[in-house]
Parts: structure tokens; sequence; C-alpha cells
């Protein structure tokens, strides 16, 4: 009986954690941050450009310089592939014939030095 009841409890703690998630962060850029390749990075779709911003586990921003990223940015209803420039700064960008507008997917893929690989999906004007 103890057991179900604790079991239960556990259930309801998982349940009300779900039901209080909300959106994807904000970063200090305006756009959409997640976890990815054991950092943070911010995604901005303004126009027909792309900005990925860098940033550690405690936001502070990391120099992009020798990162490669991609993305491949779902706009139109067709795919098309962005390559992402480093700049000087913590900011990555690339320029495509998108347009962006409310409802677009992207898909990045970013390689840091020294790290595989890692690929996270935004939604960067949701």
């Amino acid at each position: 009986m103890i057991v179900r009841r604790l079991l239960f409890a556990c259930c309801l703690i998982a349940i009300s954690g779900l039901a209080s998630a909300h959106g994807p962060a904000r970063g200090p850029n305006g756009g959409q941050m997640q976890d990815l390749a054991g950092s943070h990075v911010e995604l901005v779709a303004k126009g027909s450009e792309l900005f990925l911003y860098l940033f550690d586990a405690q936001n502070k921003p990391v120099p992009a310089k020798g990162a490669a990223a991609t993305a491949t940015v779902l706009a139109t209803g067709r795919p098309e592939t962005v390559t992402l420039m480093a700049g000087d700064d913590n900011a990555m960008r690339g320029n495509g014939s998108f347009t962006a507008t409310p409802g677009m997917k992207v898909v990045i893929s970013l390689t840091l030095p020294g790290q595989r690989a890692q690929s996270g999906r935004f939604a960067p004007l949701e």
C-alpha cells in the first residue's frame, strides 16, 4: 500500500513538472537558446540571415574561432543549407535565400574545436 502511494506521488510530481514546462529560453540577443555541444547556443534569424551565438555553461560568450556550423533551414517548404562562418567574437553568421518567418524550423550542426559534431532543432521566431 505504501509503495503504491509513493509511486502515485512520484507520478504526480512528474506530471506537474511537465505541466509547468514552458517554451524555449530566450538569449541575450533575443533568439532561441538551447544546450548544444556541451555549451549554450543562441540562434537569431533576421531577414535572410542567421546568427549563432556561442556561450559557455554560465552564459559567458565563447569565441567562435575554430568552430564549424551549418544550418538546414525550412522556411518555405523546401530545405536550404546555409554555412555559418565564425567571426572574431562569439557569433557565427550565414546568409540564405530564405526569409525568416514565424513557423520556420532550423536544424543546426555545430562542431566545436576538439569535439564531435552536435545537432539541435530550433524554431527561432516562436
